[in-house]
């Protein structure tokens, strides 16, 4: 299986995979889409790209030489890059450097794999000599070697202008790194919109800036960004619409990387360790056969065959021994590589799986926006409803109000006489004129109003009111007013316009009911002070919010969306080109798997065979 099969009838619907042309001088499908506008590959920009396009032209990194620091006072090893008659030194860290910012102007390309750094224990076991142990400085050589070389024979990297400015002599890779346009490159590549490289001249021709990219309310997902792994060890998201293909990709490079970095590695490297161990024991029986042949001296034709039995297998020794350099160099090293390219695909396929998770957050989101939406629009409408209701309930209530009040009023004049006469004696208490309650009797409440008077002139029974003003003398009772002249304690106060004798007994449930709904209202009004000043405003302006986060979101998804799709055939585009150019590599590492072994084998074949033919001259 390879990154261009599909085994699922669910997948007519993907992009077709990319069949290159035959001489093709860029992939088309993924030329156009980087972070940041870029020249469209297929024109030369200076020297170094006119070299590198050049058929005959190999880099070749000649030499590692340590170097001290002038500004640190420590030693590193450079590496002297050789291109065409111009050289270069660089340091393993500008190469890693490099690789970083090809990763991140284009993201979904694979960018091939430089040589790892040694880990704790290998520094241990070599007392902190890495950096001078002369083997992994040649692996290094070679490796760095195959990476420029990469490079240079990329359909896309070959022209890229970071990569010649590497290249070129004189030329400080720290401070290029704090210029354009490595300074202004997308901290997160999922936050950049993809531009294209071929229409991207025109923009900066024409003066345009950038394209804006997606909203920073997308960042959660990911991106190959520390990204690295799972970002913040959170694992990916599960997409509600995978991509079949990128699934079967995933799986596939998953299956691939467990194999070279598993049980082949383990085979692969046990069979060079016992080639070691079988050098090694051929060196030590090569060396006790020819000092054996000298204990032989008497018989030259037998001591001549013990010495070439010892020749063959020191030669088998020395065979052994460029086997393993050979598998090392042509099968190791290179299963080495692919390792890494497995964990570089694993990343991109990433990368395209959290942009997708992106577009369907942003795609959550807008449908959550316009639920609220229509929520708010269905709140604003009965809100209406509700306010048109309560202004026809208003009309209504001070109409009826305005009728009732003339009633009122002309009641109050009729019965303001007869109060004047009349007492409430239900349980023979009454109410004065003024309003005053009193506990005299009806009989004598009725003696007092039709003037009559006891025998002395006086009634134990009066009750007067110390805040009332006196009465003039001679008053009409007729008036409501008392002859103060016979009784001067009876000075009662005025009657009280407003004492209703015979009021219907629901009229104290209405004004203590009216009362109760009076302190509610204050309540409430201090409440949505408090709480919102205008609901009404504040409803609407959430309503005009909503509606331009919805805009907000619809063009985010579009461009969301949009880059999606650029992505998805960028990584689809380069899988297909990485397919072709591991089956080339497989191929080759397979034959020279079978020509080391050749090579192993015709040699020894060689010595051994010389040696039979003197064994079978000792005479018997």
């Amino acid at each position: 299986m390879s990154y261009s099969d599909t085994d699922d009838a669910s997948t007519k619907d993907v992009l077709p995979p990319h069949t290159p042309p035959p001489h093709p001088p860029a992939l088309e499908p993924y030329m156009a889409f980087t972070t940041i506008p870029r020249a469209a590959p297929g024109t030369t920009c200076c020297s170094i790209s006119t070299l590198l396009h050049n058929n005959h032209t190999t880099l070749l990194v000649t030499s590692a030489t340590k170097v001290a620091d002038g500004l640190t006072a420590t030693a590193f090893v450079a590496y002297t890059i050789k291109v065409g008659d111009n050289e270069v030194k660089r340091r393993y860290s500008e190469f890693e450097s490099l690789r970083k910012v090809l990763c991140r102007i284009y993201p979904t390309l694979i960018v091939p794999p430089i040589p790892e750094k040694h880990s704790i224990s290998n520094y241990a076991n070599i007392q902190n000599k890495s950096k001078e142990d002369a083997a992994m400085v040649e692996k290094r050589k070679r490796m760095l070697q195959k990476f420029l070389n990469r490079l240079a024979k990329h359909e896309i990297l070959s022209y890229e202008h970071v990569f010649h400015r590497f290249l070129e002599t004189g030329v400080s890779w720290t401070e290029l790194m704090h210029c354009p346009p490595i300074s202004t490159l997308p901290k997160n590549p999922l936050n950049a919109t993809l531009t294209a490289s071929s229409s991207s001249a025109n923009l900066l021709r024409q003066g345009y800036d950038q394209p804006p990219s997606p909203s920073a309310s997308s960042q959660s997902s990911p991106g190959p960004a520390g990204s690295s792994g799972h970002p913040g060890g959170v694992p990916p998201q599960i997409l509600r619409e995978p991509n079949p293909r990128f699934i079967d990709s995933e799986i596939f490079t998953q299956k691939f990387s467990n194999q070279l970095s598993g049980s082949m590695d383990r085979s692969q490297k046990k069979v060079v360790r016992k080639l070691g161990e079988i050098a090694n024991d051929n060196s030590d029986l090569g060396a006790t056969l020819n000092g054996f042949s000298l204990n032989e001296s008497d018989c030259v034709p037998l001591a001549n065959a013990i010495e070439k039995i010892g020749q063959a297998v020191d030669s088998s020794f020395m065979a052994t021994t460029a086997l393993m350099q050979a598998l090392e160099i042509n099968v190791n090293e290179p299963m080495q590589e692919y390792v890494q390219y497995a964990s570089i695909i694993k990343a991109i396929l990433k990368f395209r799986h959290q942009k997708h998770i992106q577009s369907e957050s942003t795609a959550d989101q807008l449908e959550s926006k316009r639920s609220n939406l229509e929520n708010l629009e269905q709140m604003e409408v009965q809100s209406k409803r509700l306010e048109s209701a309560m202004n026809a309930d208003r009309k209504g209530s001070s109409g009826g109000a305005h009728t009732n009040s003339n009633n009122t009023n002309n009641n109050t004049s009729g019965s303001t006489a007869r109060s004047e006469t009349t007492t409430l004696s239900d349980d023979n208490h009454s109410i004065s004129e003024e309003g005053t309650f009193t506990n005299e009797p009806e009989s004598i409440r009725s003696s007092i109003d039709n003037g009559d008077e006891a025998a002395d002139g006086f009634n134990p029974y009066a009750r007067t009111s110390s805040a009332s003003a006196p009465k003039p003398t001679g008053a009409d009772s007729s008036n409501g007013q008392v002859d103060t002249t016979t009784n001067p304690y009876a000075q009662l106060p005025p009657a009280n316009p407003y004492a209703h004798t015979h009021s219907p007994p629901t009229s104290g449930a209405v004004k203590r009911r009216s009362t109760r709904l009076n302190v509610f209202s204050a309540l409430s009004h201090t409440l949505h002070s408090i709480v919102d000043v205008d609901p009404e405003a504040t409803r609407r302006n959430n309503i005009g919010k909503t509606r331009d986060a919805i805009v907000q979101l619809e063009e985010q998804l579009e461009t969301t969306n949009s880059d999606l799709d650029k992505i998805s055939r960028a990584v689809q585009g380069d899988l297909d080109r990485f397919q072709l150019q591991k089956t080339k590599d497989l191929r080759d590492i397979l034959l020279a798997y079978a020509k080391a072994h050749q090579k192993w084998c015709q040699k020894n074949l060689g010595s051994w065979q010389e040696a039979k033919d003197n064994v079978e001259q000792i005479p018997v």
